[in-house]
């Protein structure tokens, strides 16, 4: 996961082969709201039964809190029961940007690890509040396969970061991470990724729904981490506030089949699941 644009081979300016892919089913996308959605640290008249239940359940927390290496593997059984950061959605009902297939050296040629399809807004940025402080939407884009993973559970074949940059202040992010699995039925992440432009351009897209990209069970897991792309450095910046959702979205397997196979068999933009001693401590909300 990476926070910016670099510049694009064409352009002066501006978190594979087919692959055997699991067959989970995905989640209904949240449908679009002209106003701000919270994502509260316990939802109300919720039952005692599933993950957020599981984690008022278990003892403190036994990990680190420190900015740990992303991405990491998430055990559902084994999150801290503890409060959370509000977070609180600021997005319009629709926005329209830029889809950018980034090209970072090596330039040309395939697709290298650290290239992704990105969609970049035009004109003021959404954001979100988070723990009462301010992040305005940096970029939404793609890895393959899935970063992230839960523990006993397949990797997703996709997955989405919402990477928020904070508006003031030291420099830090919020990245909403949501795992896509294969469906039939297509969403609106299939509007980002079944026609991506070439490697080093750039195209516009108009009225991309964002809350739609979003899962519509809100229960997400969270740790501090690190960005999953290195800058020009080769740093992987931290920290960075990760929010995982822990119900998986869904796009249509063509779409899924055509991102994956843009980079070359057995390869992908990914950074593999990173080992932290101690653990990073993951809370649910």
């Amino acid at each position: 996961m990476s926070p910016r644009i670099l510049p694009l081979a064409v352009a002066a300016a501006l978190g594979l082969a087919p692959a055997a892919l699991p067959s989970v089913a995905g989640a209904v996308p949240a449908s679009a709201a002209p106003s701000g959605g919270a994502l509260p640290a316990a939802l109300p008249g919720a039952s005692e039964s599933g993950p957020a239940a599981t984690a008022r359940r278990k003892p403190a927390c036994k990990g680190t809190d420190q900015a740990v290496r992303s991405p990491v593997e998430i055990d559902r059984s084994a999150v801290c029961k503890r409060p959370v950061p509000a977070l609180v959605l600021h997005y319009p009902r629709h926005v329209d940007g830029q889809l950018v297939f980034q090209d970072k050296a090596p330039v040309g040629g395939h697709p290298s690890e650290h290239d992704d399809i990105r969609f970049v807004i035009a004109g003021p940025r959404p954001h979100i509040t988070f723990g009462g402080e301010r992040y305005t939407l940096n970029n939404v884009h793609f890895h393959g396969h899935a970063e992230h993973r839960f523990a006993g559970e397949r990797y997703a074949p996709v997955e989405a970061h919402l990477v928020h940059e904070k508006a003031t202040g030291e420099r830090g992010y919020v990245v909403l991470s949501v795992l896509l699995d294969a469906s039939p039925r297509r969403s609106e992440h299939d509007r980002l990724l079944a026609s991506p432009p070439p490697l080093g351009s750039a195209q516009q897209v108009r009225n991309i729904h964002l809350k739609d990209l979003l899962p519509k069970d809100r229960t997400t897991y969270r740790y501090t981490g690190s960005l999953t792309t290195p800058d020009e450095t080769g740093d992987y910046f931290r920290p960075v506030n990760w929010v995982v959702f822990g119900e998986h979205a869904e796009a249509s397997r063509a779409s899924v089949h055509g991102f994956r196979s843009l980079w070359p068999e057995g390869e992908g933009n990914v950074r593999e699941l990173q080992v932290n001693v101690p653990p990073p401590n993951i809370s649910v909300s």
